[in-house]
This record gives structure tokens, sequence and C-alpha cells, in this order.
């Protein structure tokens, strides 16, 4: 039972007589107005959120105060759904949806002005929908609702010329991941729209849609044909052209066989070198990937490749980190709030920096990884953003990869670079050489590339090893 606001609130008798009546209305409407000692508010528009990245959810108390004592409840469609709990002054996941597992963050550090805002990590098309942030003070208990709506970018179009179809030439786009469902057709070279012949639009497991149209051109030689596709709530669009030239319409039966004999020849040969590719390639690209990491400027005189004894900084560490004694460890933890807020340290994620800096040479370093779904390193210069919100990119001072719930990306501006790999790495090789403003990486254990910057200029900066950090361990030391 909740505790009443004061002693006007506790009335063990309401008389029957007008007069016991209008005290009891009176009396009720007095502990009302007590009890609304705050409200809630959100955003009053929805927040679009991009597929494998983070979102915060912005919830406030009004007017500023304390919330370090209250009940934090994020729920979707019904209370017991339960995205995030935070109660008793500590998040409480007995109850948490399976689905939101390791995958929400409350941010603690501004509690005491009243920001009960949530973070969700690696967003997906399941996650869209509304969030209810229902604050409780044991006799207040307030309420915002938030709408996030989710969206994801699909990858470029393939156009593929398929067979000849109704006297024409059948040619076929196909793009994915996509969220929601996009907007796709053909154009030609005057940006006319083209009726498609077919068009298939299908989810996936993982919830983002495959589109396929398809369009039979007949009788316009030398024709551009473009292929748009659109996503309209990110009001962005990815477009593909190919040029169908004259030779694709023949004037008389004869020559569609002979184009039918050299596409089948053409074909052979493409499948030929695909093959041959597939026992090369790998071998021909590390080996030009070692020659111009390990032995930029063949035939110059190159500076030394430096391997670096990195220990983390504890100064810029964030809260949420705790480093070893040794600084050759760091892992996830509770907040610490005994620790100095000062200049270096990183406030809102949590990261910290390597002990020592570079401004000239070759140099690389190893990270034990482990089993971490959740990490990013590389380097970043001295000026890097320590406060606040950060975009981590080259354009912010960043040069990182990073794992996102087992998702590889590279932090490139103005999108992350996905990386395809054929194994998750537990040990990753970071280069730095400062005089190229190269940075790249490769999986320690098998020695596979992972990705490479392309070059930037270092002069005059000083270049730090960095590292992230969430719901788990990175680890420094050399292995004999």
């Amino acid at each position: 039972m909740r505790k009443m606001p004061s002693s006007l609130c506790q009335i063990s008798r309401v008389s029957t007589s007008l007069p016991g009546f209008l005290t009891f209305f009176i009396t009720f409407h007095i502990c009302k107005l007590e009890s609304a000692l705050f409200t809630v508010v959100g955003p009053d528009q929805p927040i679009t959120a991009i597929v494998g990245e983070e979102i915060v959810l912005p919830c406030r108390l009004s007017p500023s105060m304390s919330a370090e004592n209250m009940e934090v409840r994020w729920f979707r469609s019904e209370f017991k759904n339960v995205v995030h709990l935070y109660r008793d002054g500590r998040d409480q996941f007995g109850g948490q949806m399976p689905e939101y597992e390791r995958r929400t963050v409350f941010w603690k550090d501004d509690i005491t002005d009243g920001n009960v805002s949530l973070m969700i990590l690696n967003i997906r098309p399941s996650d869209e929908g509304q969030y209810t942030c229902l604050v409780d003070d044991d006799i207040t208990s307030e309420a915002a609702v938030i709408d996030l709506k989710v969206a994801a970018l699909g990858s470029n179009p393939v156009i593929s010329v398929e067979d000849y179809q109704k006297g024409g030439i059948r040619v076929t786009c196909r793009s994915a991941e996509w969220y929601p469902e996009p907007q796709a057709l053909w154009r030609n070279g005057q940006g006319h729209h083209i009726a498609s012949l077919s068009e298939i639009k299908s989810p996936k497991v993982n919830g983002l849609f495959e589109t396929e149209i398809s369009v039979v051109i007949s009788g316009h030689p030398n024709l551009n044909l473009s292929c748009w596709i659109r996503n309209s709530l990110l009001d962005r669009e990815k477009e593909s052209t190919i040029h169908i030239s004259a030779l694709f319409f023949p004037s008389v039966n004869p020559w569609m066989v002979a184009l039918s004999v050299i596409l089948v020849i053409v074909l052979s040969f493409i499948i030929l070198d695909v093959y041959l590719f597939r026992i090369t390639g790998n071998l021909q690209r590390e080996l030009g990937w070692k020659r111009a990491v390990i032995c930029p400027g063949l035939g110059q005189t190159a500076p030394p490749l430096e391997k670096e004894e990195v220990t983390l900084d504890p100064d810029t560490a964030h809260r949420y980190l705790i480093l070893s004694e040794d600084g050759k460890s760091g892992r996830w933890a509770d907040a610490r709030p005994d620790l100095p807020d000062n200049p270096e340290r990183f406030d809102t994620w949590a990261c910290v920096l390597g002990h020592e800096g570079f401004s000239s040479g070759r140099h690389w370093w190893e990270v034990e990884v482990g089993e971490g779904r959740w990490w990013a390193l590389g380097v970043a210069r001295e000026s890097v953003g320590r406060k606040g919100q950060i975009s981590f990119s080259p354009k912010e001072g960043v040069w990182a990869v990073r794992c996102c719930g087992g998702k590889y990306e590279a932090l490139t501006a103005p999108d992350p670079t996905p990386l395809p790999l054929d194994r998750a790495p537990s040990r990753v090789r970071v280069y730095l050489d400062c005089t190229l403003g190269r940075v790249s990486f490769l999986d320690a254990d098998t020695e596979a590339p992972i990705f490479t910057f392309p070059p930037a200029s270092f002069a005059g900066s000083r270049m730090w090893p960095w590292f992230l950090v969430l719901f788990g361990e990175i680890n420094l030391s050399q292995r004999q």
C-alpha cells in the first residue's frame, strides 16, 4: 500500500452529510495536488533508429529532481513486458524480456538531475513500437510514451540482364537489408518512370526486406536504365544504372542465336574466372595487405616496425571501466562514483586511452578481446572528444573497428563499413604508421587482414591507443 503524502490524506471516516462530503471532496483534491510532485517528459515526435546501431530514448523529470531513490520502469505494450528496470538504486534484470538481455544501458550519471533516459544497443526491426517510461516514488506515479521508428538503408542495387522475353530483354534489379519495406522503381535516362513487369518484396528471418523488380526492354537500343530504391522514413535512396547496347536488339533471328552463343561463352569465362579467384584471391589479398602494411614503400628507407607494450591510462578511463593494477586489462563493471571527473576522462562512453601516445615511427600491438561481443579498438588523436555524446570516426579523430553484438564494422564516415569476416577474431593486431598516416587491423591468430583505413595526415598530432568496452573485457597481455 502506498503512503499518503500528508496527514490531510489520512481520512478514517467520511460523513454522509453535506458538510462531510464537502470536507472529503476538498481533502481529496488537496491530496491529489500534493502528490503531483513531478511529471515525466519524453519527446513529442517519434525517434528514428538505424538497424545495428544504438539509440537513446530520452526521458526526464520535470521539474528536475533526483530519481536515485525512485523506481524507473521501461516497458512495451504491457506493464509486465519489462525492457529495463531500475529500482532500489540499481538495475534489476530478473524480469527483463529475453530479447533485450545485454542490450540496454540505463545511464545513471545524470539521474540526480532527473535524467532517466535509456540506451538500446544493436537495434533490430522488432524494436520498433512504443516504449513507456514510468517513474514511481511511492507517492507519485507518472509516465511518458516514446514512439520508436526503425530504419535500415539496404545494399546498392544489383542489375542483371536475365534473358529474352516477350520480344525484348528481361532486366532484374535486386537489393537487400532494407527496413521498412522500400519503394523501388525503374527510370530511363531522362528520369521518367518505367512500369515494372514484376515486383517481389519479401521479409527475411532478421526482419529486413529484400526487394526484386523486373522489366522487359524492347525496341530501345542504347538505353540508360536505372534501378532506384528509396527508404521513405530516412528520405534516402540508392540507385544503380546499366547501359543497354543496341547489340542486345538484333533485327533477325540468326543474330539472336549468335548473341546467345556469345553470352554462353562470356558466362563460361566468368565462372572460370570466379573459380580461379577463389583459389588465388585470398593469398594475393593477404600478401598485398602485408606488403602495404608491414613493408610500405619497398625500395625506400622506412623506419623500423616497433612492437609496443601498451598499458591503459586510468586517468582517461570511464567510471564503468575497472583496470588491472598493471594497466594490461580493463573490464565493464558497475560505476565508481568516487573517481574524479578530470578533463581527460571519458564521461559518456565506456572508453579508455593507452598510457603512451606516438607522434612518429611505425608501431604495432595486440589486443585480446576473447569472446566479447561489444567492443571497439584502434587509435585516436590526442584532441578526441572526452565529454558528452561522441560520434567515433576519422572525422572526429578516431580510426577503429568494432564488434557490435557479433556484427563487425569499421568506423568510417559518414557510415560504418560492414566487415564480412570468416571468423570471430579473439586477438586483434593494430598497426599504426605515423609517417604515412595509415591504420590497419588483422586477426592476430590467422594473420588474415580485417581492415585498412585510407591514408590520413597525422602531422603535428599525437596518436593514442583507444578502446571501448561494453559487457566484456580486453586484455593487452602478450602471449608467450
